[in-house]
């Protein structure tokens, strides 16, 4: 009786099919639709308020910009390092992809904090105006869910730390699509708030 016949495949992902189908795949999926129709409420809301005739346009400081640049860096060595873990599922072997990624990740939130100092220079406040009452509330909810993530990626790595090696890739794959979609929602955000 003749054995089974085993396959080379091209997909780094097929060892790991099982686990990127496990209920922890469909349950970032449903995070990211709750958090988008969340997003998309704000978005509708803040539509509505700025046909109000007392409405003033807040100009975005430039520190928006290098935010742009930090989240955009996170997410390509984010992708590198969940590429890097399908070829060797080693922390060691990703440990420089991760940590610029944390890094860029925190330059995005700090940026943030940049940014809102630079509007508070300008005695842009909060309760100044409404469109200034949303730009922190828009911006401040994204960097709060960016945090999320980072906590999300600590879990991940001290899940591997403590002997689950062959869960990493799966786990970075997930990490790596969510970076993506939080990518998106800014991109939206930043076009939100300079096309209105």
């Amino acid at each position: 009786m003749s054995k089974p016949v085993q396959t080379l495949t091209q997909d780094p992902g097929a060892r790991y099919r099982s686990q990127l189908q496990s209920p922890t795949s469909t349950a970032v999926w449903l995070i990211i639709a709750v958090i988008t129709m969340f997003f998309f409420l704000f978005a509708v809301a803040y539509r509505i308020r700025m046909s109000l005739p007392d409405w003033q346009p807040v100009n975005e400081p430039w520190q928006l910009a290098v935010s742009t640049v930090m989240l955009v860096m996170s997410c390509v060595t984010m992708h590198l390092c969940y590429r890097k873990a399908a070829l060797l599922p080693s922390l060691r072997a990703s440990h420089t992809l991760l940590i610029w990624t944390v890094a860029f990740t925190l330059g995005f939130v700090f940026s943030q904090l940049w940014a809102w100092q630079a509007l508070l220079a300008v005695n842009l406040d909060v309760g100044s105006t409404p469109a200034a009452s949303f730009f922190y509330l828009l911006t401040g909810l994204h960097a709060l869910h960016v945090l999320g993530g980072l906590i999300a990626l600590s879990w991940v790595v001290f899940h591997a730390r403590s002997g689950h090696r062959n869960q990493l890739y799966p786990a970075l794959r997930l990490c790596t699509r969510y970076w993506h979609f939080l990518l998106f929602v800014w991109l939206f955000l930043l076009g939100l708030l300079r096309l209105t």
